[in-house]
C-alpha cells in the first residue's frame, strides 16, 4: 500500500493524563517558587542596601569639601535631642543640598506620620522627627547618638520599602551609622554603636541573632555589608 494512504496514529493525552501533568507542575512551582521569591527580596535589599550606602557617603564627602570635617558641624550633642529643629538644621545644612531625588515629609503630615511609628525608636520621637524619602520608594530618618568636640556617631534608620510591609528591623528596616573622629574622614556604613570596630562575622553574626537586646542593633547591616552586600544563607531574618 502507498505510504500516502497509511493512516496515522493520532497520539492525545487522555483527561487523568493531563491532571496529573498539571499537578506535578503546581507541586513544583509550590515547591521552588518561594525560593526563587526569597532570592530576588535578598538581591533587591542589598541592591537598595549599597545604593544607600554610596549615596550617603558621596553626600558627606560633598558636604566635608563646603562644610569641612564633620567634627566642626553644629551638631545636637545629646542622644535625647531629638527635635525636628534640630534634626533638620542638620540635616538641611549638612546633607540634603548635597542628595538627590529626594524630599522632606513633614512628621504632622498623615502618611508620615504612620512611617514614623514604624521607624522611630520611641512614641517622642515620633511625633518630632521628619523623614526622607527617595524616588525609589525608600526612606530614612535620623536620630543622635553619643557626640563630642573630636568624635561621633550619628545613627539613621534606612527602610529600603518604606510604607510597604512588614516594617521590621533587619527585615526591611536597618542600622546605618555616621562616624566622624578628629583626624580621620568621615565613614558612613551599616551597623550601629555595638559594631563599632568589630571585623569579626562570627561576632557580627550573634549581634545580628539577638537584634532587640539593649544596645545591640545594627548587627545584621554590618553583617550584610561585611559580606560584601550580600545576604547569607545564615541570616537569621529572611
Amino acid at each position: 500500500m502507498p505510504e500516502g494512504l497509511l493512516k496515522r496514529r493520532k497520539v492525545a493525552f487522555t483527561l487523568a493524563e493531563v491532571l496529573i501533568t498539571i499537578g506535578i507542575i503546581g507541586i513544583v512551582a509550590a515547591m521552588t517558587l518561594p525560593s526563587i521569591i526569597g532570592h530576588y527580596r535578598k538581591q533587591e535589599i542589598c541592591t537598595r542596601l549599597q545604593k544607600f550606602s554610596s549615596t550617603m557617603q558621596n553626600a558627606i564627602n560633598m558636604s566635608t569639601v563646603d562644610n569641612g570635617p564633620a567634627q566642626y558641624w553644629v551638631t545636637p550633642t545629646q542622644q535625647d535631642d531629638t527635635k525636628d529643629e534640630l534634626v533638620s538644621a542638620y540635616i538641611n545644612k549638612y546633607i540634603y543640598p548635597y542628595l538627590t531625588g529626594i524630599k522632606k515629609c513633614d512628621i504632622k503630615d498623615p502618611d508620615c506620620k504612620n512611617i514614623g511609628k514604624t521607624l522611630f525608636p520611641n512614641e517622642n520621637s515620633q511625633q518630632q522627627q521628619s523623614i526622607y524619602i527617595f524616588e525609589d520608594g525608600s526612606c530614612f530618618t535620623i536620630f543622635f547618638g553619643g557626640v563630642s568636640e573630636t568624635s561621633g556617631m550619628i545613627h539613621i534608620i534606612y527602610d529600603y520599602n518604606c510604607m510597604k510591609k512588614p516594617n521590621e528591623y533587619d527585615k526591611d528596616q536597618f542600622s546605618f551609622v555616621i562616624h566622624y573622629q578628629s583626624g580621620n574622614s568621615t565613614q558612613f556604613s551599616g551597623g550601629s554603636y555595638a559594631t563599632y570596630n568589630i571585623n569579626n562575622r562570627d561576632t557580627l553574626l550573634e549581634l545580628c541573632k539577638d537584634h532587640t537586646a539593649t544596645h545591640k542593633g545594627g548587627g545584621c547591616s554590618a553583617l550584610i555589608e561585611y559580606d560584601g552586600w550580600e545576604i547569607k544563607d545564615d541570616y537569621p531574618w529572611l
